[in-house]
């Protein structure tokens, strides 16, 4: 079957990674798909890397709709004439598969945001529900809370499938790597590192682990922070640590392409988001390495970290219940190694890359199998 995985990002976010892993792990997927991505992409390096085809077009550089788009994606789409469509957003190119007449056309649903009043309206839910399922024959969520998001905004439950975020296994360094590691960034070898992997964005909640990190350094010195991540918050976020004086202790590394070296330092992986977040790539990662979670009860986090199995959820902006979970797990050896050896197992049972490639290909040629029975049927009647 020939596929177009079809992308609006400009960076390399969620959607992107997740694409780029489950391509890597399934070579005949692979071979048999094409990514369609803006001008400008980061994706372009990642995909050339791994020999993935891909196709530039001059349309939709982070945005989902463009009326100009339509008119490029229908010309592209009648050019390679696919069996099945998958968007990652990107409503322009959904409306361009559908008026092609893709025989498969799937939406994979990567967020989950509270719905406006006006989305709430009985009668734009209805349309919003009717459009996105006439769109779209086949609708993935990455996370339970993302499904719970459609179905608010109208779509039928049943016409949604949940398949979880799944990660590739983070490699573990040598102790020596991680002395090494932690001296190039003046990190003291018995420090605790807690970590957060994440944009620097206000919907991220930073603001929540800095706040708890001015609780945690007046009962102990041997704590260090490591932001891990670029985004439009940076420089608010630095000031902010030295307003309060505590600057010293948090690494800001910006933008990194391979988090390995700073996973292999963390001894605790932070999840604060309040605006929006499904099955966070980053506390899977964490879980590879056996890193316990502590994340915010917001949108899917409830899933990934079982409250008090594989770590501990705090209320979102109640960072004084952040730093008290903060203290307690890191000063409780035995809840910690708990906590790290159920982490690992979840990794190992659900969260990984091949789990959700095998998922998706096999969502994909049921997706086909019922569409070409169809036309088999269409084709005997007619």
């Amino acid at each position: 079957m020939k596929i177009i995985e079809a992308i609006s990002d400009t960076n390399i976010g969620g959607a992107g990674v997740l694409l780029l892993t489950r391509l890597v792990n399934d070579k005949q997927m692979c071979d048999n798909t094409v990514v369609v991505i803006p001008k400008g992409s980061m994706l372009k390096n990642k995909l050339s890397e791994h020999n993935i085809s891909f196709i530039e077009v001059n349309a939709c550089a982070d945005r989902s709709f463009e009326l100009s788009a339509i008119l490029k994606y229908i010309k592209l789409i009648k050019k390679i004439s696919p069996d099945i469509v998958n968007c990652h957003g990107c409503l322009s190119f959904r409306i361009a598969a559908f008026l092609c007449g893709v025989p498969v056309r799937i939406y994979t649903r990567h967020c989950a945001f509270p719905l406006s009043s006006w989305q709430k309206n009985p009668f734009l839910r209805f349309i919003t529900g009717k459009c996105q399922m006439c769109l779209s024959n086949g609708i993935v969520a990455v996370a339970q809370a993302a499904k719970d998001n459609l179905v608010e905004m109208g779509v039928l439950p049943d016409r949604v499938t949940v398949i979880i975020n799944g990660v590739n296994e983070i490699k573990t360094l040598s102790d020596s790597e991680r002395s090494e590691i932690k001296k190039s960034l003046f990190v003291p070898n018995n420090a605790t590192v807690i970590g957060i992997f994440a944009r620097l964005e206000e919907y991220k909640g930073h603001t929540d682990i800095i706040n708890a990190a001015e609780l945690l350094i007046k009962l102990s010195e041997d704590y260090r922070f490591l932001i891990v991540g670029g985004g439009s918050m940076q420089n608010e976020l630095k000031n902010i640590c030295k307003s309060k004086g505590i600057d010293k202790y948090f690494i800001f590394t910006g933008f990194v392409d391979d988090v390995t070296k700073y996973f292999n330092i963390t001894d605790l992986n932070i999840n604060c988001s309040h605006g929006t977040e499904t099955s966070s790539l980053a506390l899977s990662e964490g879980m590879s390495l056996g890193i316990p979670c502590v994340a915010s009860d917001y949108g899917g986090n409830g899933y990934m970290v079982q409250n008090g199995i594989n770590g501990f959820l705090y209320p979102i902006y109640d960072f004084e219940r952040l730093a008290e979970i903060i203290y307690c797990i890191t000063n409780d050896k035995n809840l910690y190694e708990q906590l790290s050896k159920n982490a690992s197992l979840r990794y190992e049972r659900e969260l990984n890359a091949k789990k959700m490639t095998e998922a998706t290909y096999k969502y994909y040629t049921q997706l086909q199998s019922v569409k070409e029975k169809c036309f088999s049927s269409i084709c005997r009647n007619s």
